[in-house]
């Protein structure tokens, strides 16, 4: 028989009722991922689930290490019924019957130790689904802060597109009421101008829904960054990270998906050990005491009584319960080499996009400049009378339409980022789970 362990779990997870007074976020927080993690661990109705179903499985727990408890009986027995023996017997129920009181004790044979290391694991796998769901929120809510901050790059620099192109559009009305330009050349330039305008607001659009993206994953607004520039900043720390661009066996064993796997199917193999023992019958043990009146009758006045019963395992031997284990254990298998498959690929192909988004980068980079080059030279040369402002006036559209694509591969860095990160678990683990007691 399995060796008894003993087990501290953790009390019921208590939520507190008062609301943050730091909420809604702002954009300072946004690098804080250790007080995102805290907050969605203690707002998020995801997580409060999961948190609600380990506490649960965290009683199982008690429950299995805890004896069956005893029971006992009484019994009023030999009450005479007619005529006595002997006949002129005085007051019968008073001198015949006999009292009997006993306790009996249900004492498992070979099936305490494999019910208490399943629960024990199935407790470790509910924690982990808990981490897990604080782990799926988390990614949730730190892409959307993404999505505010690309949105609101784009529109910073679509906003600059719409200056230009409106400068470089008075210019053309001008141009037209002197007959220098075609009428249909203006109206090119007017639909163009109102299709920069609709970019823009697109852009701040987006920025409005993943604003209402934040509220549905933790209960609070995310406010806009104080400006593009800022935005951009967050896009870039956070898709400088050094991250792995390989799988590993380190990265298996801290995913908390594929962790809680390994913990289904401790607790299956368990739960099947605990089936195969069905067929060894349980042991009920009884200690009787009887009071016997009817001594006259040559009875035992005072008398003990040591009972055995055992129930016989001749129909039900497990069959069912080991059934729904081995099924278990097969699904938690095939479930664990899927995940590990399909991270290993997430993680080699977002480090393939990462480092192809990083050469585009590069490439956009050095045309910036040039085209930065460019627009200066154009401008100078306009200030001494030898260029014309159409010119310049291009050539800052084409800068701004390079800047644009370049703030586009800002967000895809991010996202690529975003991919490796989840893939790996990198992220913080919640306070209140590194204090809670491990069985």
């Amino acid at each position: 028989m399995a060796s008894l362990v003993f087990v501290v779990v953790s009390a019921p997870v208590a939520v507190a009722a008062e609301t943050d007074p730091a909420l809604p976020l702002t954009p300072s927080e946004y690098a804080d991922e250790a007080r995102l993690v805290e907050l969605l661990w203690n707002r998020s109705p995801e997580v409060l689930d999961a948190r609600t179903s380990a506490g649960l499985a965290a009683s199982e727990v008690t429950r299995a290490h805890k004896y069956p408890n005893p029971s006992i009986d009484f019994t009023w027995g030999t009450i005479p019924v007619g005529s006595t023996n002997p006949s002129d017997l005085h007051d019968p129920l008073d001198r015949v019957p006999n009292y009997n009181v006993g306790i009996s004790e249900l004492i498992e044979l070979a099936k305490r130790g494999p019910r208490q290391a399943a629960t024990v694991a199935e407790l470790e796998r509910s924690r982990l689904e808990a981490l897990n769901a604080v782990s799926t929120r988390f990614f949730d809510l730190l892409g959307t802060i993404g999505h505010i901050a690309k949105s609101q790059l784009r529109a910073a620099v679509t906003n600059q597109l719409v200056d230009a192109s409106a400068e470089l559009l008075a210019l053309d009305r001008a141009r037209a009421n002197k007959g220098d330009i075609a009428v249909v050349d203006l109206d090119r330039a007017e639909v163009e101008h109102d299709r920069l305008l609709a970019t823009r607001d697109a852009a701040l659009t987006d920025l409005e829904a993943s604003r209402g993206e934040c509220v549905a994953i933790i209960g609070a607004s995310c406010e806009p960054f104080d400006s593009g520039k800022a935005a951009r900043a967050f896009l870039e720390r956070v898709a400088a990270a050094p991250l792995p661009t390989a799988w590993s066996d380190d990265i298996e064993q801290q995913r908390p998906d594929i962790a809680g796997l390994d913990a289904a199917l401790r607790a299956a193999r368990e739960r099947a050990t605990l089936a195969e023992r069905r067929v060894v019958p349980d042991v009920t043990v009884r200690l009787g005491y009887t009071y016997d009146q009817f001594i006259l009758a040559g009875n035992q006045r005072n008398s003990l009584s040591l009972g055995v019963q055992l129930p016989l395992p001749v129909a039900d031997q497990g069959q069912a319960d080991l059934q729904a284990a081995t099924a278990t254990l097969a699904r938690a298998a095939q479930a664990r080499r899927a995940l590990a498959d399909s991270g290993r690929l997430t993680v080699e192909s977002a480090a393939r996009r990462r480092e192809l988004i990083r050469t585009r980068m590069r490439q956009l980079d050095t045309a910036l400049a040039k085209a930065r080059a460019v627009r200066d030279t154009l401008a100078a040369a306009q200030q001494r009378g030898g260029m014309s402002l159409t010119d310049v006036l291009l050539a800052r559209r084409s800068f701004q339409e390079l800047a644009l694509d370049r703030s586009d591969l800002d967000g895809d860095a991010f996202d690529a980022t975003m991919r490796i990160r989840q893939a790996t678990a990198q992220f913080p683990r919640p306070t209140a789970l590194s204090e809670a007691p491990q069985p």
